[in-house]
């Protein structure tokens, strides 16, 4: 009595996931995650207070105006700080699983793109750390990451889905060549969040790059 493909697709999925321990990463990850990014927070909140954080223009003279500053930061930004976590938990999640996934399954084509993606992860978690603290490098590390991991993971997420589609969509050879098709899937989420965490930064930058930008010199400067 044979096996209808869909419940051996649906049984693959199951099957991966418990090969690679997918909740086990999942409760380490969130759980590492958030006890890093609340220290992180905290000890990085010297880099942030004095900020400005809401600023008008004062227009006092035809010829002279001026820019007053009515409140200062005393923490990073709100969408910085979920830039930042979001990075730390992409790092603690995916870099473990695709560790796992490389080590356990056949190392074919749709392998050799998740390298650079794993690369990219790290630097994206080391970058989390700068944002929190205003490091100096804060700013140009990230946009390299995050500019970084959108085109690398754009370009992924187009090669797996041409993959699972053309080719691991016609399951001919039963639960081996469906397993297949599980990995490729893991694959495709990996690109997805990946680009999402990609945007996030990228926003964070956008919103508030200006104050990443400014020296403790230039703070003294302003009114």
């Amino acid at each position: 009595m044979s096996t209808a493909p869909e419940a051996l697709f649906d049984e693959s999925l199951a099957s991966v996931a418990r090969a690679l321990h997918v909740g086990e990463v999942t409760l380490a990850a969130v759980v590492s995650a958030l006890l890093l990014y609340f220290w992180l927070e905290r000890r990085g909140r010297h880099g942030w207070i004095g900020m400005p954080l809401t600023r008008m223009p004062n227009e006092g003279h035809p010829y002279r105006t001026s820019t007053l500053t009515l409140a200062h930061m005393d923490h990073a930004p709100r969408l910085v700080r979920v830039a930042a976590l979001g990075s730390l938990a992409y790092g603690h999640f995916f870099v473990p699983l695709v560790a796992l996934a490389v080590v356990r399954y056949p190392f074919d084509g749709i392998s050799i793109p998740l390298l650079p993606g794993m690369a990219l992860a790290l630097l994206n978690w080391v970058c989390a750390w700068l944002l929190l603290s205003r490091a100096k490098l804060a700013l140009s590390a990230a946009r390299s990451g995050a500019v970084g991991s959108l085109m690398a993971h754009v370009g992924l997420l187009a090669i797996a889905g041409v993959h699972f589609v053309e080719v691991e969509m016609q399951r001919r050879d039963g639960i081996e060549h469906a397993c297949s098709s599980s990995v490729t899937f893991v694959v495709i989420v990996f690109a997805v969040a990946s680009v999402a965490q990609a945007l996030v930064v990228l926003a964070a930058l956008r919103a508030h790059g200006e104050a990443l930008l400014v020296t403790p010199r230039t703070i003294a400067r302003l009114p």
